[in-house]
Formats: structure tokens, C-alpha cells, sequence
């Protein structure tokens, strides 16, 4: 297919770096976007960085105050007054229909606004980088998370994602899209890590609050405090996705693609 302009938001980020990569590889041209040259928060500047694209990929920042609804605005505008013709966003975890008046989420319904030709929404859920993140002890045998050890978390890797979004671009897809991952447990996923990295990982439950404290020196206080908080809730279980074709990878493959076998890392 012909060639792309696409504006990346978060480029270089655990999210976008993928997709950018993925689509650089695909021989589309990537404009990389960061709060150095795309601040969500300052609508002139994204009408500038997405000016002259096809498309934009937007993954919202761990930003959880009445600042999160005025990046969603600003990208749907911009998008509109750049003439950008696809728009995909990650809502970066399951999403409901509606508003519920919680920022973050709702902050993806504005952005979903814009009136361009196309709008997608990826609703993937808990990404597997999370346990290979700086905060993880996989590495010293030991899977920890603010979930309970019987609780069922459906666990996906940033790539499939990344190429799902190089899929709906190329082929024009629109609407909403679950991304479910594998479905495990604690005790499960512990088992899968044993098995990909041949050595024993054991499951540890963490309180949202413990989790937070991991989570301050690499996110800072404001995205800790956010991001733990949401584990206060249920966990959310997202249906079989109604994207034909939709076929993640398995945590052990994830796994033994990510950690050395046999060996701490």
C-alpha cells in the first residue's frame, strides 16, 4: 500500500516505540512526538506537529487530573483542524461506552470525538512489559503485583498491540477493538514464568499502596499515586476481541523472548 505520514505520540515511550518501530519497518514515514514538540496540553502545537500527516497514533500519559480532559480535547481539535485522516487511539486498558467522570478514562472518550473521516479505539489489557519494567523482581524470582494470587488478569505484550496498529492504519479499520491477553492468574502467571525462564518465580501479592511506592522513583509521585489507586478496584476482564485475526502471543513466549533462560538478569 502507499506510503503514510503517521504522527507517533510518546515515540520513544514503552508504548509508542514499538508502534513506531513497527511502522518504520513497514516503510511508513514516522514523525515522532513528545512533550518537547507535541505538548498535549498546548492545542497549537499538536496542530503544527500533525500538520501535513495521514494519521495519528495518540496513547493519552499517566496523567490522571482535569489536565487528562484538556489533552483528549486538544488532540480531537487538532486532529480536526490538521485535516488528519486516521486517528487510533490506545486507551491503554479496557474502556467503557460512556463517560464516568474519572479523567483518565473519560479524557479518551474526548479525544474519540474527533469528527474525521476515521476514529479506532485498541482496548488492550495488562501489559506483560510491566513485568520486565525497572520496578519488576521477576528477575530475582519473584513476580509481585497489586492483585491477589487467585485474582485473573488477562496479560498482553506492547507488540502485538504495536502490530495491530500497523494492521488497522493499512487497512483502514475503524471502531473499538478489546485486545485481550492471556488470562492467568497469580499463581498461573508465576507457573509460566517458571517454565519460559526454566528457574522457579514465585507470586507475590503487593497492596496498591506498596505497588505505588515501586512505582514513584520511575513515574514520579502524580503517576504513582494515580496508577495505585486504580488497583484499588476489581480488575476488569475485557471479552474475546472482535477484531478477526486477533491472536496475542502467550506470557511463556513473551517471556523467553524477554529474559535469559536459566540465569538471573
Amino acid at each position: 500500500m502507499p506510503s503514510m505520514t503517521i504522527a507517533v505520540h510518546g515515540a520513544t515511550g514503552s508504548q509508542g516505540a514499538p508502534v513506531a518501530a513497527l511502522l518504520t519497518a513497514a516503510g511508513h514515514a514516522v514523525r515522532a512526538l513528545s512533550s518537547a514538540n507535541a505538548d498535549l496540553l498546548d492545542r497549537a502545537s499538536l496542530e503544527a506537529a500533525y500538520a501535513g500527516a495521514d494519521a495519528v497514533v495518540l496513547q493519552l500519559p499517566l496523567i490522571y487530573d482535569a489536565r487528562a480532559l484538556a489533552m483528549g480535547d486538544n488532540a480531537a481539535r487538532a486532529a480536526e483542524a490538521a485535516g488528519i485522516q486516521h486517528l487510533v487511539i490506545n486507551t491503554s486498558g479496557p474502556f467503557g461506552h460512556e463517560p464516568i467522570g474519572v479523567p483518565f478514562v473519560d479524557a479518551r472518550h474526548r479525544a474519540a470525538s474527533a469528527d474525521i473521516p476515521r476514529v479506532t479505539l485498541l482496548q488492550p489489557t495488562t501489559y506483560l512489559e510491566n513485568l520486565s519494567a525497572p520496578w519488576s523482581t521477576v528477575a530475582q524470582g519473584v513476580v509481585t503485583y497489586p492483585r491477589p494470587a487467585d485474582a485473573v488478569l488477562q496479560w498482553v505484550a506492547t507488540e502485538d498491540v504495536a502490530l495491530t496498529v500497523v494492521r488497522v492504519l493499512e487497512e483502514g479499520l475503524t471502531g473499538r477493538f478489546d485486545l485481550p491477553g492471556q488470562e492467568l492468574t497469580g499463581t498461573e502467571l508465576a507457573a509460566a514464568l517458571t517454565e519460559a525462564l526454566e528457574r522457579e518465580v514465585r507470586y507475590q501479592e503487593l497492596t496498591p499502596a506498596e505497588f505505588g511506592e515501586r512505582l514513584r522513583p520511575h513515574l514520579g509521585e502524580h503517576a504513582a499515586a494515580g496508577t495505585a489507586a486504580a488497583y484499588e478496584f476489581p480488575p476488569v476482564l475485557s471479552p474475546p476481541s472482535t477484531l478477526q485475526g486477533w491472536s496475542p502471543r502467550s506470557v511463556t513466549a513473551w517471556a523467553r523472548e524477554t529474559f535469559p533462560l536459566g540465569v538471573a538478569v
